[in-house]
């Protein structure tokens, strides 16, 4: 006797998952989700808003703008007549004054010179901060 040939049956195959687990969910899950994901956003959004004359970072998260931390550097500085030698911190009070010059001109277009500090220091504090020598 001749078996008749029966059609192949096509073999459904279940779908691969992409996880090996199926997550359910109930509506307190999904509320609490989307409770979660407000309250991220609603934290994070004054890290991304703008801050003003925050120009510069100072302690205790106050703000400064590069004007206000420059003509604080060029009084300091003053004080010693603008001479570098006369004070170990001085050199990096003088790098970090030709930074915010920089920064200022940058940003705020004041025309400061500074590749000569001592100039700008007297622009910028509008006073004869830092003696210049006689150029005669």
């Amino acid at each position: 006797m001749e078996e008749e040939q029966k059609p192949e049956e096509k073999k459904e195959e279940p779908k691969k998952r992409r996880f090996p687990f199926k997550i359910k969910l109930t509506r307190k899950d999904i509320i609490a989700i989307i409770v979660l994901i407000i309250i991220v956003i609603l934290l994070t959004i004054p890290t991304y808003l703008p801050k003003g004359e925050c120009e510069v970072g100072r302690p205790n998260y106050k703000c400064a703008s590069f004007k206000e931390v420059l003509i604080e550097n060029c009084n300091y500085w003053g004080k010693y007549e603008c001479n570098t030698d006369a004070d170990v911190s001085l050199p990096l009070i003088e790098w970090y004054t030709g930074e915010l010059c920089e920064l200022q001109n940058k940003y705020h277009n004041t025309g400061l010179d500074c590749s000569n500090l001592k100039s700008a220091c007297n622009k910028i504090t509008e006073s004869q901060t830092c003696p210049i020598g006689y150029l005669g």
